[in-house]
């Protein structure tokens, strides 16, 4: 949230010590700002690597997938000539079912690719689609325990999120079966410090929503940055961000700047252990986004992500893709002679023989 901030709490002064709570407070404070400003050059660093990514990627690809789909219609050409042998008719059919259904994959409604392939191909293309969902849910059903059979599912995102909606209530039902155990004094301690630290956060929302109120303010553009400053309050109060609230009054001048000097010992205590959980929460969501960035990119674990990097990424992947165009324009360029087809066809086998008997 933009405006006040209680990173710049004054300290008490000289003859008024601040009390360990109290600084533990302004560290977290100090902490989380810095893990939102992380956060926020990652968001940027991110944007712009996208935006350059798709500058170069994306016209590589859409040349990529032209020339494939030139590769497939030039195939589906040959096959209409005669002076094929069966070998070399067979082994076209082939290059022309994998190749449209590569694309088919990535846009399944090209009716072209899906006629060519159902063309060449023992089973259509819903055929296998089908095929391959019933796999799916026969794996889900022997490997992790759910039943699927009598659930409509269409396609192979429907069944991951059913999978996932299964998992859910299975950690649900998990949870609510350890509750029913009996709690150890530890676990008693944190949940009645976790329901205390709740209801100091409700009594902090409840002055917020009080205050703001955007419906009953007059001036519209007034009831505009209410109705935002409350959309705001309502995300961090759902979160548990402490801050975000405490700063909410800072900026409505429900509390002063010297407020953490005011705030009592058992509050205070509640207040660091939210702070403290709102920390670890921040970092570890940052790293986790990192890691998975790193696992998407094939990034070495560890190694910082920059500027330059990102650079390295980019040249890479579009190093990878001109180099796949390469080779699909010259195989594109045998197919459209047809005797230099059918000496690559040839080539083919003798290589295939030579690889089965090594």
């Amino acid at each position: 949230m933009t405006g006040k901030s209680l990173l710049h709490v004054p300290r008490p002064a000289a003859r008024t010590a601040s009390t360990p709570g109290q600084d533990r407070f302004r560290y977290l404070i100090d902490r989380i700002e810095k893990a939102r400003r992380a956060r926020a050059d990652w968001d940027e660093l991110i944007v712009a690597f996208k935006k350059s990514d798709a500058d170069r990627i994306h016209p590589l690809r859409a040349t990529l997938k032209q020339v494939t789909r030139a590769t497939v219609f030039q195939i589906d050409r040959l096959l209409d000539k005669k002076g094929w042998s069966r070998a070399d008719q067979n082994a076209l059919k082939e290059i022309a079912c994998h190749t449209a259904e590569a694309l088919l994959h990535a846009n399944p409604d090209d009716v072209e690719m899906r006629a060519i392939f159902d063309r060449y191909s023992s089973t259509t293309f819903r055929e296998m689609q089908e095929a391959e969902l019933e796999e799916l849910k026969q794996d889900a059903k022997e490997h992790m325990g759910i039943d699927l059979d009598d659930v409509d599912i269409k396609s192979e995102e429907d069944l991951v999120e059913r999978v996932y909606e299964h998992m859910k209530n299975a950690e649900a039902r998990q949870r609510e079966q350890s509750a029913d155990h009996r709690k150890s004094p530890g676990q008693q301690r944190a949940e009645t410090n976790a329901k205390t630290a709740k209801q100091f956060l409700r009594e902090i929302y409840r002055k917020l929503a009080s205050a703001v109120h955007p419906d009953r303010e007059v001036d519209a553009a007034r009831r505009a940055e209410k109705t935002e400053l409350m959309q705001q309050i309502n995300r961090a109060y759902a979160t548990n961000d402490l801050l975000t609230l405490l700063e909410a009054q800072l900026r409505l001048e429900l509390i002063d700047p010297d407020h953490v000097s005011k705030i009592s010992g058992k509050r205070l205590q509640q207040f660091n252990r939210l702070l403290s959980q709102q920390l670890e929460a921040a970092t570890a969501e940052l790293r986790s986004l990192q890691d998975s960035f790193r696992m998407d990119y094939d990034l070495p674990h560890g190694r910082a992500i920059t500027p330059q990097s990102l650079h390295l990424v980019t040249q890479r992947r579009a190093r990878e893709l001109r180099a796949h165009i390469d080779q699909q324009k010259r195989f594109l360029e045998v197919l459209t002679n047809t005797s230099a087809t059918k000496r690559w066809l040839k080539e083919q086998r003798r290589f295939d023989n030579g690889w089965d008997e090594d």
